[in-house]
């Protein structure tokens, strides 16, 4: 892909873009002969055929997770439990879990944040690879990823981290689609006398069927079929989103077809209609897997496109808001492979090749920014059920390989970037009854190799290379039935972003002018946790406190100053020591049937060490929700608040946010037919159409939330 600059009036510059065929078409064939090495490779290891080995691991019958990642586990969005809270992007989705907050930019550009973290200390994986995207390096970049196609949300923590991410302090979200069906698609049978089944650990609702979930129990000779259609809509942003998607098998080979597509208008806010903030999505995914008789081979396919808008009109921000376009393309190769029959031990390796293209547009004419990049990353992943003391055993490797250029306004010179690393997870029993231990460890590095631009900077063109590592280590005490006591210890670390490093001028879709600076040194850290949780006969509850003390802790900070050819406020990327602490908390009651509540805090803050221990900025505010809910056979209703304090605690040029109350109902109908099973979720947020302000929105001083907001869900599985 080549990117050309022009110029073009209003200070903006206008950009060709040539896409040629002979680059894609040769990049496509150099990642088919890579898959074809890659499965004579693996076939040549493989004898016996195994089942049911996805992107996670299969447990024998000694157990090969902690106590601690089961009873995680059980906080995993999934079925009923994530359509109860499925919205217009993942940060959404998940904003009510523990410790997460939103950084916005308008309802398309939102991203989780964690413990008060965000940007690149906050992984999102997709399928267990990156998500290929630009999300994490500014907040007008969405995340390329549409979120009623996933059919789990997990929120990884502790040393598990490791195998994805150096930072430690922050966390990865996965984002499962199954786009490699290593799983054999069922023809399942649902009864009618099926009923909601209510988790008495998580108050989650799932259907009970009389579908064989054994894997060895099913006919693999036989054609079987699953597929599933969901339907989205709301009020709050009128429009409509859905998903049809269809699962097969043919004696050893797995199928996959999804389409989906997202077409939502402005966002309607007390004040009343936002201009520029409507949203259009469309994916398309396709994936297969052929089994032998000790490995299994797959493939995907996965576009995605994004049209969504950025709301301006206003002092600093264009007066009719930016338009984005973006695009992404994944092709993923995975094999697995299985040294002995019977065995949960299994050799992965993941090949991801991605396309990314985002261009901004001041008007329908001009380009204010574009980015074109091209990643390639390799994943090799050892899993180890026992080996000695230790269990549930996790080593391996990766490389990565990207290249970005940038066309229109932008000043950051094309950057190429390697990284590579190792990584490994073990656990053992302590010295105690009751105690778990678990080890992680990374290690690797980071290389920067900028080129010559004439619209960058010279000065900043230099070769940068960091060496990483982060370790962590859980001990966790059964201290009773039901009662265990958790503490974490880790050193988090990253590198800067090509962004943080390079970058000088402004971003016209962020309204901002953006200073870097090619001097940074790898942030780093160190940091504890320590969580108490308790699953009782009538209620179970956690508690828990972090802290983290940074190194060099990197993010833009406002200036003060303006550049006033744009009229954009200064920002300039610092490394500084801070501290940054907090705790969270919830309860949940654990009948099956019947009365259910349950309710939730967070809270974080952070300083700069200094004289006067300043605060740090978007840092987001005390939080709670809470639900009461009531649960029949095939029904569940209930309703909800969700509040959150003002936030005083502020870095200087940053603005007050007042805090805010609403309140919200729920209405949820599941049910099963012979051949499908159906549910119907109705869901009422924000009903006496409050104010709401993001303190971690960069438009929070013009921009309101989404007001009053009525939506429905509809699914059927069959």
């Amino acid at each position: 892909m080549t990117l050309r600059q022009a110029q073009g009036p209003n200070m903006s510059m206008k950009a060709e873009i040539t896409i040629t065929s002979t680059i894609m078409n040769s990049t496509l064939i150099r990642a088919a002969m890579g898959s074809l090495l890659l499965g004579g490779f693996l076939h040549s290891l493989a004898q016996e055929f195994i089942q049911d080995l996805g992107n996670s691991t299969v447990v024998a019958e000694q157990s090969t997770e902690t106590i601690l990642d089961g009873l995680r586990e059980d906080e995993v969005l999934k079925a009923e439990k994530l359509d109860r809270k499925i919205s217009t992007t993942i940060a959404e989705t998940i904003k009510n879990e523990p410790d997460i907050a939103i950084r916005s930019m308008g309802p398309a550009a939102a991203r989780p944040v964690i413990k008060g973290l965000s940007g690149s200390h906050v992984v999102i994986t997709e399928d267990g690879s990156f998500c290929g995207d630009m999300s994490a390096t500014s907040p007008d970049h969405a995340v390329a990823s549409e979120v009623l196609t996933a059919h789990k949300l997990h929120i990884t923590r502790g040393p598990q981290i490791l195998t994805q991410s150096f930072a430690t302090a922050g966390g990865v979200i996965q984002v499962e689609h199954n786009d490699i069906p290593f799983e054999i698609a069922t023809a399942r049978t649902f009864s009618t006398n099926d009923s909601l089944h209510h988790d008495s650990s998580t108050g989650d609702t799932s259907t009970r069927d009389s579908a064989p979930s054994d894997p060895s129990s099913r006919n693999t000779n036989n054609t079987q079929i699953h597929g599933y259609i969901a339907d989205y809509a709301e009020s709050g942003q009128p429009g409509f989103a859905t998903v049809v998607g269809v699962n097969g098998n043919i004696h050893r080979l797995s199928l996959k077809g999804e389409l989906s597509a997202r077409n939502m208008g402005d966002m309607q806010t007390p004040n009343g209609n936002l201009k520029n903030t409507d949203i259009q999505n469309k994916s398309i995914a396709v994936g297969a897997a052929y089994s032998f008789e000790r490995f299994k081979f797959g493939a995907s396919f996965r576009t995605f496109s994004s049209n969504y808008g950025i709301p301006g009109g206003f002092i600093g921000g264009h007066p009719n808001g930016v338009d984005i376009e973006l695009s992404k393309r994944d092709l993923t190769l995975r094999g697995l492979y299985l040294p002995a029959p019977k065995s949960s031990d299994t050799l992965s390796v993941t090949f991801r090749l991605n396309q990314y293209h985002h261009t901004e547009y001041e008007t329908k004419e001009y380009v204010g920014a574009e980015f074109a990049v091209n990643q390639e990353n390799v994943h090799i992943e050892k899993f180890i059920a026992q080996s000695g003391p230790f269990f549930g055993i996790h080593f391996g490797g990766e490389f990565d390989a990207r290249s970005i250029e940038m066309g229109g306004y932008v000043f950051t010179p094309p950057t190429n970037s390697y990284a590579t690393s190792l990584f490994s997870v073990a656990s053992l029993n302590g010295w105690r009854d009751g105690l778990e231990i678990t080890l992680s460890a990374r290690l690797g590095g980071a290389f920067f190799r900028p080129q010559e631009s004439i619209v960058a900077d010279k000065d900043v063109i230099e070769d940068r290379y960091f060496t990483l590592w982060a370790i962590a280590a859980e001990f966790s005490q059964r201290v009773a039935p039901g009662k265990f006591l958790t503490l974490d210890i880790f050193r988090t670390t990253r590198a800067p972003t090509i962004e943080e490093l390079y970058n000088q001028g402004p971003h016209l879709a962020a309204y901002t002018y953006e200073r870097g600076n090619h001097k940074l040194e790898a942030e780093s850290g160190y940091g504890a946790e320590l969580e108490y949780r308790d699953y009782g006969e009538i209620i179970n509850w956690r508690a828990a406190v972090h802290s983290t003390w940074f190194l060099n802790y990197l993010a833009p900070r406002a200036t003060g100053d303006t550049n006033w050819s744009q009229i954009l406020p200064i920002y300039q990327v610092s490394g500084d020591d801070a501290l940054l602490m907090g705790a969270s908390a919830s309860v949940e009651t654990v009948a099956e049937i019947g009365f259910y509540a349950q309710a939730g805090a967070s809270y974080v803050c952070g300083f700069y060490q200094n004289e006067n221990w300043s605060d740090m900025p978007q840092i987001p505010p005390f939080k709670f929700h809470g639900e009461v809910a009531y649960v029949w056979t095939h029904v569940r209703a209930g309703i909800n608040t969700e509040f959150a304090l003002a936030q005083n605690r502020l870095d200087r040029y940053e603005q007050r946010t007042p805090g805010f109350v609403t309140f919200g109902a729920s209405l949820e109908f599941h049910w099963s037919l012979t051949l499908a099973r159906y549910s119907i979720v109705l869901r009422g947020d924000n009903l006496f159409n409050a104010d709401v302000r993001n303190h971690l929105s960069r438009l929070k001083s013009v921009m309101l939330e989404k007001g009053r907001n009525v939506s429905i869900l509809a699914k059927a599985e069959f």
